[in-house]
């Protein structure tokens, strides 16, 4: 018998964490102790993250540490948007100024090689978003977190921002 693996792209995974997502909005207690946690190890002690866990099982292996991730990063999400990836957001200008999260601050997101070493900046970042990005980019690119997703999360960064200092006259002259 050969393993089967969480298909985190296909229709019913997809709504399975949005489901869960639009739980948590309803169920106030779940969220907050989520938000509360200070590590993953901290997650896995919630009924919330369980209950995702077990809705997903059916569907294939599903790779804890970064569920958990997941988990706590829904969390803090207030509404789920389309049409623009995760770092798109972060290289979206803020009214005509920086980015709306700094160069350094995204660096050191891509830096982060495991799962516990990206807890603090996923949160972070989705809190200084005010709690809005598209779930279904956070879900997929934290779960299959490697240098395939840094390296494209670098691109779609670096894109918007060039984007938005042209669109601003911001282009240096040569």
């Amino acid at each position: 018998m050969t393993d089967v693996y969480l298909s985190i792209e296909s229709d019913p995974v997809r709504e399975k964490f949005h489901s869960w997502w639009k739980g948590l909005i309803e169920s106030r207690g779940d969220s907050a102790e989520l938000r509360r946690c200070h590590d993953l190890t901290e997650v896995f002690f919630c009924p919330a993250f369980h209950r995702l866990y077990q809705s997903l099982l059916p569907h294939g292996m599903v790779r804890r540490e970064a569920l958990a991730l997941i988990a706590v990063s829904l969390a803090h999400v207030k509404e789920d948007i389309s049409g623009v990836t995760f770092a798109q957001q972060m290289g979206e200008s803020r009214i005509g100024q920086t980015p709306s999260v700094s160069e350094a601050r995204f660096r050191k997101l891509i830096r982060c090689e495991s799962y516990p070493d990206l807890f603090l900046p996923v949160t972070r970042i989705i809190r200084m978003l005010n709690g809005t990005v598209n779930i279904d980019d956070v879900v997929r690119k934290l779960y299959f977190w490697n240098e395939k997703s840094r390296k494209e999360m670098t691109f779609e960064y670096f894109e918007k921002v060039l984007q938005s200092e042209g669109n601003q006259g911001g282009k240096k002259n040569e």
